[in-house]
């Protein structure tokens, strides 16, 4: 089996695109990142833990003891963090490693790449870099544990 078997359409988001539109299309489609694209091209993969860190002040980060301090109204306005913000702003300073396939790799090579960058899916793009997919682990996991069984 191959990425082109295994991908699915997956959101993506322009890296111009507010914060706010990021959050809003993780949370909605219940997945764990966005693909970042500029144009048709993938540049990032968004975590939706990435986001997190945004809208958590940074002194709950660093002591989750204080969380009780934080009562529900202020939780309420937390989503302001978000605002003038794009998805750019979001993005690490250094970039990492795009998690990327080719329609024709293999699960293995789907695996191994998903392993080494930690990433919960892949980018599956053809030659020309256009997005065509992306491979999901859960899909992944459930075809590999299949095979094993």
């Amino acid at each position: 089996m191959r990425a082109a078997d295994l991908m699915e359409d997956y959101p993506s988001i322009d890296v111009t695109a507010s914060a706010y539109e990021a959050a809003r299309t993780i949370g909605s489609e219940r997945r764990p990142a966005v693909v970042v694209l500029d144009g048709e091209r993938p540049v990032a993969v968004l975590p939706s833990s990435q986001v997190m860190a945004l809208l958590v002040p940074p002194w709950l980060q660093e002591d989750p003891s204080l969380v009780h301090v934080y009562d529900e109204k202020a939780a309420d306005e937390v989503a302001r963090r978000l605002s003038g913000k794009t998805v750019g702003d979001l993005l690490p300073h250094e970039r990492r490693e795009l998690p990327v396939v080719a329609p024709d790799a293999t699960m293995m090579e789907c695996a191994a790449v998903m392993a080494r960058l930690r990433s919960p899916l892949l980018v599956v793009a053809g030659k020309d870099k256009v997005m065509r997919g992306a491979v999901v682990a859960s899909t992944l996991l459930e075809q590999l544990v299949a095979r094993g069984s």
